[in-house]
């Protein structure tokens, strides 16, 4: 995530990381999943402004970064918009696996194979209630954080100090800061209060921040983005599959990058 977040820097990152997580999206409960859907289209899902121009542009920069980080393999068409085929989310180039599965797989493993797969879920609103155009890189960045210390424990307090957020995510403390602040002013995140363990009878109280995920906050809309996408691809990101995968974040391995494409037909 911070990897796509600051590689390169600037505007772009906050673009990368809001395509990569919609593609993952659409991706859900699609064993090969490949899509061809015009830049401007997807400009139009993130919100970008001028979404035939400036935004299709951002959003092919942003293709390109992926494709040479290994995160997707492009099947350029002439005259048409290039196919995009999903690969391993930690950049690798490697092979698709859906995250439920691959979960499954692991789940008799030791505890830190395990983690290596875990995922979480964004909920539809993320997108179809306009979220995804609506809120900074930061603030993306800290929900998702803070979906996963909840650890699958919906309502579960979580502390994300400093510390967590450079180890563990490798977000700046400014980005932490700024990301947590903006989830609680829009009602995504509550914050509250719990007590540091004293070490003495006589040591002065201390408290720390802690948080919580408030389940329902995704309905309140900020701009539907539902007509983003037309219905030119034969993909429609808004339908349910018939047996749909768990809504991850966290998704792909595919096949090998661009050289491999042929294989992926």
């Amino acid at each position: 995530m911070a990897r796509i977040l600051r590689g390169g820097g600037g505007r772009g990152g906050v673009t990368r990381l809001k395509l990569f997580l919609s593609l993952l999206w659409l991706a859900r409960g699609r064993p090969d999943p490949v899509f061809g859907y015009p830049a401007r289209q997807l400009a139009s899902l993130l919100g970008l402004s001028n979404p035939s121009g400036a935004g299709a542009r951002r959003i092919r920069e942003a293709l390109k970064w992926l494709e040479e980080e290994g995160f997707i393999a492009l099947e350029h068409r002439p005259g048409e918009a290039a196919r995009i085929h999903m690969l391993d989310d930690a950049g690798s180039g490697g092979a698709y696996e859906a995250p439920g599965p691959l979960v499954t797989k692991h789940r008799k493993r030791s505890p830190e194979q395990r983690e290596k797969h875990f995922y979480v879920q964004l909920k539809r609103e993320f997108w179809t209630e306009g979220w995804i155009s609506h809120l900074s890189g930061a603030a993306v960045a800290m929900y998702l954080a803070a979906l996963h210390e909840e650890r699958g424990k919906t309502g579960e307090a979580v502390w994300i100090s400093p510390r967590i957020g450079r180890e563990r995510y490798d977000l700046s403390d400014e980005t932490r800061g700024k990301g947590l602040g903006e989830l609680v002013n829009l009602g995504l995140l509550n914050l509250g209060k719990r007590p540091v363990p004293q070490a003495s009878f006589d040591e002065r109280y201390r408290a720390r921040n802690v948080y919580r995920v408030v389940t329902t906050g995704l309905g309140n809309v900020h701009g539907k983005t539902r007509d983003a996408l037309t219905s030119q691809d034969l993909l429609d990101p808004f339908e349910t599959p018939e047996d749909p995968a768990p809504d991850p974040y966290s998704a792909p391995r595919y096949r090998r990058r661009a050289s491999h494409l042929e294989a992926l037909r």
